[in-house]
Parts: C-alpha cells; sequence; structure tokens
C-alpha cells in the first residue's frame, strides 16, 4: 500500500505544553481535549499527558494564551 501524500508537504507533529505561569486553571483546554489528556493537578492547574495528538484544540481554546505547541520528540517521527 502506499503513503498518503499531502497537498501542502508534511507537518512535523507538535504537542501541547502548559505554561504554568500563564495558566489560571479554568480548564477551557480540559473541556475542549478530544483525546482527554489534560488532567487537573493537586495545585489547581492542568498538565497534558504522553496521550496528546497535537491537534491544537486546547491551544485555539485557551483564552489566556498559555499553552504552546512543542515539536514531538516520540520514537520513528
Amino acid at each position: 500500500m502506499s503513503e498518503i501524500v499531502h497537498p501542502f508537504g508534511r507537518k512535523a507533529r507538535a504537542l501541547a505544553l502548559i505554561d504554568p505561569d500563564t495558566c489560571t486553571g479554568c480548564g477551557y483546554c480540559s473541556m475542549f481535549c478530544i483525546m482527554k489528556c489534560i488532567e487537573l493537578q493537586p495545585d489547581g492547574l492542568y498538565k497534558v499527558t504522553d496521550d496528546c495528538i497535537g491537534c491544537r484544540s486546547c491551544k485555539v481554546n485557551c483564552f489566556n494564551d498559555a499553552i504552546t505547541m512543542i515539536r514531538s520528540k516520540r520514537e520513528g517521527e
């Protein structure tokens, strides 16, 4: 089977990273995460788990711009 051709080229896979200084703990990122990989920590802030697929839904819905996308360092990428 042949590999799928992307019309605008391949994109690097990116994963969400929440800045604890900017995060207010509102929870919007968690509500809109399709993978349910953003968890509330005991300190009241949120953290992204390893299940993140880089869909950017959390980044789009964060009012405080606390989420940045970083390039994945997973094996095979």
